[in-house]
């Protein structure tokens, strides 16, 4: 939308807006409807509440004889919509006796609230989410569509305070801004939606609206222009506004049927709760009615206070980045609802019992919506503060919530379960306040205790007489007039249980407690299974190891390596991304402080320059330690250049000289195998550099279809390979060897004292399907 448009739109909005507040303060709402008699007479057939009329008494019935000194029918308001309003003075007969009425000229509280407040702050709430909107929301059609239709929408519920004083220009404003918001919200949710390609509904739809529409407003200009409004036209707008608005649930809920199990699901959800809940009191609780029955079973000027809830609604979709599970929402509600109903039936029937004649129907209907409303928000209020001061109210130590988080926190300290289940039958013992209580298995088949306490013996016999079926299921708790037991565990072997002699208080379990049992023992039962699992994993691990080898299998080989690696990994970039850019940004303000402050004494500057270069080679070994933990720019450059590069470190810091081949190396390898053959080869390179002493390093890559081979030897000082297990663990041969083991290589080694060191590594080029981490 342009700025011309906009500044158009928003001063027709705040001109409307005023002349409308000017007419609701200088003319007071007299509220007398009018109806003819048999005789043809006009006669008060309704008076609004809150109006001038009844504050001031004015009797249904009385007989309108004269407007302003003239005959009735010769006054607007009267002959065109059957009202008395905006007149300075009338007079009515009841009983042969005549009064007249001049002194019109002031509102009640209600009045003032109703019609001129609330409808004003709803424009300037509708004004303050529009500008939230404009900013929160990129530029775009549908985003000026919403913003529109706010406006619309509120310009419209502030023109009924004209329009129920007979204003021509108010009721014009209340009639076509109600019958055309409903369209460009139509026109809204296509191009939103379609913005987001989705498409339901055809775009013809708004566009016939839009001419019906048009047809509708020129027609009701005509009439109000012409002072001449026939009674045939009086509900077309009504009848319009009914049918604009079914078809528009039919669109939303369309659309959410087709699309709820989508990624655009929760927009339509949320759309379609936010138009129910604007638009259901309008529409079943007064506009219906009055086209139906002629009456209304709330005011129209409650029922467009719900219409806030649309805006409020797409405010929160536009302003935040997490939503409220509104299916979680609903349902709660639903079940509130539900609740609720039987309770909202039964007062208003109590009411009529006792309350003889004095209430009509549509009253007992108000008195049940009042109270299912009412109902269902004090429901909803209990379960929050239920959930938010129930640690406030209830001493910690006997609340269950804090007991099974206590249980949690303990159950990490346990490394078995017998320890386990004395941590149970502590906290339970605290929490239910029970007598005594014992933990014990029993076999599925014979007559067998596992005990982890002394039992009595009328408790076993007791065991055997009530629960000969030992078929149970975790968390089933089981009552005897001797106590109650739940079950902990269950195996195909054995039935575990908690058994416990009853209460302090002699009393039976209620629900809150055995909810708390059953889920005390089902969360026991799976650290049980867990702390079983693991125990069996190691043991496994343990027996895979071979005696003779001592190699573990391949895929933990390659399963710890990936891990170690994925760790170097997050070090470096933690290193570089923390305590290197800190020492840089230092280096750079010493470096700055020498040069641009020529005033420093020459020996404070002769030592911030020392201070300097050890802060630069402070910086260069952070750089190496990075590079080492992960070498910079492997996976570009490839096994070949990244060798030759750390070849080229090793030999500035080292004392012996590296010839490196790898003139028949072809070979296409995957990152692990990459990595791997660079971390072989730079632990070489370590050994060689600490405890070989050699003048020369000779390695060779190469690569065949079927295997890759490294082939390493040096001139050092060379060991005793018969001390083999110890060597391994001591010289860091025993990561090369986990490493060549986990893709499935070989190491063969050659060495002895005073002659070298000889290794040759060679790996499978083909792996084998079954290989995997």
């Amino acid at each position: 939308m342009s700025n011309w448009k906009q500044t158009a739109l928003v001063s027709f909005i705040l001109l409307s807006a005023c002349y409308i507040i000017l007419i609701s303060l200088s003319q007071p709402l007299i509220g007398v409807d009018l109806e003819r008699n048999h005789n043809g007479a006009l006669v008060i057939s309704e008076i609004k509440e809150g109006s001038w009329a009844d504050e001031n008494g004015i009797e249904i019935g009385a007989v309108l004889t004269a407007v302003e000194g003239k005959s009735p029918e010769d006054y607007y308001t009267v002959r065109m919509f059957h009202e008395l309003e905006n007149a300075e003075s009338f007079t009515v007969e009841k009983s042969s006796k005549k009064v007249t009425y001049s002194s019109i000229n002031e509102s009640t509280l209600l009045h003032w609230t109703l019609f001129i407040l609330l409808p004003l702050l709803f424009l300037i709430a509708a004004f303050w989410i529009s500008r939230i909107v404009q900013r929160k929301v990129a530029k775009r059609f549908s985003a000026n569509q919403l913003i529109l239709y706010f406006l619309l929408i509120a310009l419209g519920y502030l023109s009924n305070s004209g329009a129920v004083r007979d204003d021509l220009y108010s009721i014009f404003l209340n009639s076509i801004l109600f019958i055309l918001s409903p369209v460009v919200l139509i026109q809204f949710l296509y191009n939103y939606f379609a913005e987001l390609k989705v498409y339901w509904f055809s775009k013809k739809i708004y566009q016939i609206l839009y001419v019906l529409v048009s047809l509708v407003t020129v027609l009701e200009c005509y009439f109000l222009i012409t002072t001449n409004y026939p009674s045939y036209f009086y509900k077309v707008p009504s009848f319009s506004l009914l049918g604009l608005y079914i078809i528009l649930f039919f669109i939303i809920y369309k659309g959410l049927f087709s699309y709820k199990d989508t990624s655009v699901g929760t927009i339509f959800k949320y759309m379609s709760v936010g138009m129910s809940v604007a638009f259901f009191p309008y529409i079943f609780l007064y506009l219906t009615p009055a086209l139906t029955i002629k009456e209304k079973i709330i005011p129209l000027e409650i029922a467009a206070l719900f219409l806030i809830a649309l805006p409020i609604t797409f405010m929160y979709l536009v302003t935040r980045e997490r939503l409220i599970d509104i299916t979680f929402v609903i349902g709660r509600i639903r079940y509130y609802a539900l609740l609720s109903a039987l309770p909202s039936v039964l007062i208003p029937c109590i009411l009529s019992i006792y309350i003889k004649g004095e209430f009509a129907m549509i009253d007992y209907l108000q008195i049940y919506l009042a109270v299912h409303v009412l109902l269902i928000l004090l429901l909803s209020v209990k379960e929050g503060l239920d959930f938010r001061l129930q640690k406030f109210l209830f001493v910690a130590k006997y609340s269950y919530q804090e007991s099974m988080h206590r249980m949690s926190k303990d159950m990490k300290e346990q490394s078995n379960a017998v320890d386990l289940m004395k941590v149970m039958r502590k906290e339970i013992g605290n929490v239910l306040k029970v007598r005594e209580m014992y933990i014990y298995s029993i076999h599925n088949h014979r007559k067998m205790y596992c005990v982890y306490d002394p039992i009595p013996t009328d408790i076993l016999d007791h065991f055997d007489d009530y629960f000969p079926n030992r078929q149970y299921d975790i968390g089933s708790i089981l009552e005897t007039d001797k106590g109650f037991g739940v079950i902990v565990g269950f195996t195909l072997d054995k039935v575990t249980m908690l058994w416990c002699r009853g209460k302090k208080d002699y009393t039976n379990l209620n629900r809150d407690e055995k909810t708390y049992l059953q889920t005390i023992s089902h969360n026991a039962n799976i650290a049980i299974e867990n702390m079983n699992l693991i125990e069996d994993l190691v043991k496994e691990l343990r027996t895979l190891r071979s005696d003779q080898t001592h190699k573990s299998p391949t895929w933990l080989s390659r399963l710890l390596f990936t891990i170690a690696e994925n760790q170097r990994k997050q070090l470096s970039i933690d290193l570089h991304d923390t305590v290197l850019q800190e020492q840089l940004y230092l280096y750079r303000r010493m470096d700055d402080l020498i040069n641009k402050r020529p005033d420093l004494p020459k020996t404070l500057e002769a030592e911030l320059s020392i201070y300097k270069e050890s802060l630069l080679d402070s910086i260069h070994l952070i750089r190496e330690t990075c590079n080492e933990l992960r070498p910079a720019f492997i996976e570009e450059m490839g096994l070949v250049h990244s060798l030759e590069n750390l070849i080229e470190q090793y030999q500035l810091r080292s004392n012996f000289t590296v010839y490196f081949t790898s003139d028949g190396f072809d070979a296409k390898l995957d990152q692990e195998y990459v990595l791997a053959i660079f971390r072989v080869v730079q632990e070489l390179l370590t050994n060689a550099t600490k405890h070989s002493n050699a003048k020369i390093v000779k390695l060779s890559l190469s690569s065949n279809p079927h295997q890759i081979m490294l082939l390493y030897s040096d001139d050092g000082q060379g060991m005793d390979y018969s001390l083999q297990r110890d060597l391994f663990s001591h010289i860091g041969l025993s990561g090369i060897e986990q490493r060549v083991n986990g893709l499935n290589g070989h190491l063969e080694i050659e060495t002895a004292p005073g002659e070298g060191f000889k290794s040759i590594i060679t790996f499978p080029y083909e792996l084998s399907k079954e290989v995997g981490v």
